[in-house]
């Protein structure tokens, strides 16, 4: 029998993986958590958007037109095999039996309709992270790991048209919070 999948949608800095880790300690099975960045940091780091630049692997442009970084990634046919090689590998991790939470942060407005697509028939429970962009560069500006200014910002609101089954503001909401709400929603 599959497993199930609870994908957690949102935007860099939002609180995804922080929300991934908290819910893993509350669901009453054990959920592997994949995510962009295992797939990305398997990629060779001068194809993922370092000397190279545009081809087929991942690049980044900055823009800044208002004064505030916003970095927009782009990618190839190497990177387009990326993403296609995530997707079959969690559909693989579900038809072996395993629980998954996907932590989806869409780089462009593709990705959504394609996870959709090869998740299709599965149990999937789609929750959207969403917070002000304000409180979310407030975060970017924090972090440590993963630390990208304008990240965020340059990945805002790809893939949040829906629909999904809970939508949760992570301005207001702690990790804990968001677990417990999460947690509720998919444990029948």
């Amino acid at each position: 029998m599959p497993g199930s999948l609870i994908a957690l949608v949102g935007t860099s800095s939002v609180g995804k993986s922080s929300t991934a880790r908290k819910l893993q300690l509350l669901l009453p099975d054990p959920y592997l958590v994949v995510g962009l960045d295992h797939f990305y940091d398997m990629f060779p780091s001068d194809w993922g958007g370092h000397r190279r630049g545009p081809g087929p692997g991942f690049w980044q442009e900055t823009v800044d037109d208002d004064g505030k970084p916003r970095i927009v990634t782009h990618y190839g046919e190497a990177g387009v095999r990326l993403f296609a090689g995530m997707r079959a590998a969690v559909v693989a991790l579900l038809d072996a039996g395993n629980d998954v939470i996907l932590d989806e942060m869409p780089v462009d407005d593709t990705i959504m309709p394609a996870w959709r697509e090869a998740l299709a028939g599965y149990d999937v429970h789609w929750i959207a992270l969403r917070a002000p962009l304000e409180v979310i560069e407030e975060r970017e500006l924090n972090r440590h790991h993963g630390r990208h200014l304008g990240n965020a910002r340059g990945h805002y609101g790809h893939g949040m048209e829906g629909p999904f089954d809970l939508v949760l503001d992570t301005a207001t909401l702690t990790p804990d919070d968001r677990a417990a709400a999460i947690a509720k929603a998919v444990t029948p």
